[in-house]
C-alpha cells in the first residue's frame, strides 16, 4: 500500500517522538488560529482531508524530519502521475539509504518490504 503525504507527515512526526499538542504549539499562524483550531488543521492534513501548503511544510520540517523528496514523490501519486512509490517504513517512514543513526541503535536494514529493522526491534 502506498503511504499519502498526509500519512508520510503523521509518521515522520510520531516517529520523532512529536504529539499533535507540540506541533500545534510550535506553529504560529498568522492570523492568529485558536489552538484547537490549530490541532484540527493538523489532523485535516495528516488525514489529507486539506491540502498542506508549502509554507506549512517548511514549519513541518523546522519541527522534525523528513524528506522533501519522498513528500514530493507521494503528493504527485496521489494527484495520479505514474512514478514509482517509494520503499517507507509503516512505522517510522524513513526508506531508501541508511539514515544517519546514533551508534547504540542497529544497523539500519530492511526486516520485511515495509518494516526496517530497528522499527521490528523497537516495536
Amino acid at each position: 500500500m502506498i503511504m499519502t503525504p498526509g500519512a508520510y507527515l503523521k509518521c515522520r512526526r510520531t516517529a520523532h517522538g512529536l504529539a499533535i499538542e507540540d506541533v500545534v504549539g510550535a506553529l504560529a499562524t498568522d492570523p492568529k488560529i485558536a489552538w484547537q483550531d490549530r490541532a484540527d488543521w493538523i489532523k485535516r492534513i495528516e488525514a489529507d482531508v486539506v491540502p498542506v501548503s508549502w509554507s506549512t511544510i517548511v514549519a513541518l520540517h523546522q519541527l522534525y524530519p523528513f524528506s522533501m523528496d519522498v513528500l514530493e514523490q507521494l503528493a504527485l501519486i496521489a494527484l495520479g502521475a505514474d512514478v514509482p512509490a517509494p520503499r517507507l517504513c509503516r512505522i517510522c517512514g524513513l526508506g531508501g539509504a541508511a539514515p544517519l543513526r546514533p551508534l547504540w541503535i542497529p544497523p539500519w536494514g530492511w526486516a520485511q518490504r515495509d518494516l526496517c529493522i530497528p522499527c521490528r526491534i523497537d516495536f
